[in-house]
């Protein structure tokens, strides 16, 4: 009798160990389950995608200094300039690489260098308007509105979102082939006609620019609008910025090839600035 008490009491011994072990495999199961879900949750999302000379991202809450290194990394693309200290959480896929960036960096200007073939070649950062804090975060997947008649406000950056706000324009012939595409945005046209290695790419890029500009009535008053509310040594400070030592080229584009005449009156105005400034002290093209 005892030793069947015995038995029982060892086999109930087991069966509390073999629970106990159950339990505590389930516990362990549970937690690595857990961390990993925390862990996942916690890593920052981070896809930079560049082809064809769009851009894909995936971004959480990313430095967008980290971003441009990877884009630099991919694209094998220059960064010059230091970006906004900013984090960015957006996700949009295969976006022309100006609207792209316009949407990443919020209120910072900037320029894009395009050599021969339409490789790009760098992406220069020229700061953001004055007295304006950039946005804590950039906007993904929001259509941004065609601004008809922008209020006058005096800042050269509106120059810039005028033309980051307007549907590409056709091209053709040879820009078509340097650019490889059959549309182009005006950020791209004015990047080429600022940057690229071949004088004639360059023309042809500004002329399909103010052509652009000239189909379409509220486009050229809206930039009329915008141009004239800027001082010409604000204009031509950003024209050099953006274009170093072709700004002269640049803007006598503009002041030659233009049929509004108020334009041409502007961009000649501009260019004796420019021309003032280059006798002075030379250009950064830096």
């Amino acid at each position: 009798m005892k030793r069947l008490r015995l038995r029982e009491r060892a086999i109930k011994l087991v069966g509390m160990e073999r629970r106990r072990a159950r339990s505590s495999a389930v516990v362990l199961a549970l937690a690595m389950l857990l961390g990993t879900a925390a862990a996942e949750d916690e890593a920052p999302a981070r896809v930079v995608r560049y082809e064809n000379d769009a851009l894909t991202v995936k971004l959480a809450k990313v430095p967008v200094s980290d971003v441009l290194a990877e884009l630099g990394r991919v694209s094998g693309a220059e960064i010059r300039g230091q970006a906004n200290a900013r984090d960015v959480s957006a996700e949009f896929e295969a976006v022309p690489l100006s609207d792209a960036l316009h949407r990443l960096l919020g209120d910072q200007n900037f320029a894009l260098v395009y050599g021969d073939g339409g490789k790009l070649k760098a992406v220069k950062l020229l700061g953001g308007p004055q007295n304006q804090p950039a946005a804590p975060t950039a906007t993904a997947n929001v259509a941004r509105p065609v601004v008809p008649t922008p209020t006058p406000t005096g800042d050269p950056g509106m120059v810039v979102r005028l033309f980051a706000s307007q549907s590409p324009v056709p091209v053709s012939g040879r820009l078509a082939q340097a650019l490889g595409v059959e549309t182009a945005t005006f950020q791209q046209l004015m990047d080429t006609g600022m940057h690229h290695e071949d004088a004639g790419i360059r023309a042809e890029a500004v002329r399909a620019g103010l052509q652009g500009i000239e189909r379409d009535a509220n486009l050229r008053t809206a930039v009329l609008n915008t141009v004239n509310a800027i001082d010409d040594a604000q204009l031509g400070d950003m024209v050099r910025g953006m274009a170093g030592e072709r700004a002269e080229e640049f803007m006598m584009h503009v002041a030659t090839q233009s049929r509004a005449s108020e334009l041409r009156i502007k961009a000649s105005s501009v260019l004796q600035q420019i021309r003032n400034a280059g006798r002075a002290g030379g250009y950064d093209s830096s």
